[in-house]
């Protein structure tokens, strides 16, 4: 094997590595754009809750009628808006991890057939009398490999950290608001009493 052979073996690996870099800098962007809509479509929907509350405060005749505005219902109404929202950013996220997770994966792939052919290329074509030479090659190559599996491993484990957080958070908003309804709710009891 020769130099130019052995340039273009390269070359063909390095090609599928940035095609794979394309292929995740697109996927990135397309997240980015989903989830700017997706805060747009939310900061839209406060604004126009928040407006129309505070206009509904402004028309009441009484005291009576703010606070019976402020029920736990009105709680509840934006505690499932929160939620939704979270649930939207949190699918975003998961497709978002699913899909660099597979170009990960095929990119590793990728990587170590490539690299395993060009060690193999070079392995048949070594000249008499480099066995040693040619025994460590693949040793310290079957090394780097190894690294490649750690990284896919790892990459794994922070897509699921990230599920979790985002269920997690979830959770918490989920909480929060039922923590409010039940504080709120015998307030709102008092006042209708009185």
């Amino acid at each position: 094997m020769n130099q130019d052979q052995i340039t273009t073996k390269l070359s063909q690996i390095n090609s599928k590595g940035l095609e794979a870099s394309f292929s995740l800098s697109e996927a990135a962007l397309v997240n980015a754009q989903k989830l700017a809509e997706l805060n747009y479509a939310a900061s839209k929907d406060v604004l126009v809750n928040t407006q129309d509350g505070i206009q509904q405060v402004l028309t009441a005749k009484d005291p009576k009628q703010v606070t019976e505005l402020l029920s736990a219902e009105t709680l509840q109404s934006a505690s499932n808006q929160a939620v939704a929202y979270q649930k939207k950013v949190s699918k975003v996220l998961r497709d978002s991890n699913k899909e660099f997770a597979n170009v990960v994966d095929a990119s590793i792939d990728q990587l170590q057939d490539g690299f395993q052919d060009w060690i193999n290329t070079i392995a048949a074509n070594a000249p008499a009398g480099s066995d040693a030479f040619v025994s460590s090659f693949k040793t310290a190559y079957g090394s780097a490999l190894q690294g490649f599996e750690q990284f896919r491993a790892a990459s794994k484990e922070a897509f699921a950290t990230v599920e979790k957080t985002a269920d997690q958070a979830i959770d918490a908003v989920q909480g929060q608001m039922a923590q409010v309804k039940k504080a709120a709710t015998p307030a709102s009891r008092a006042r209708k009493a009185a």
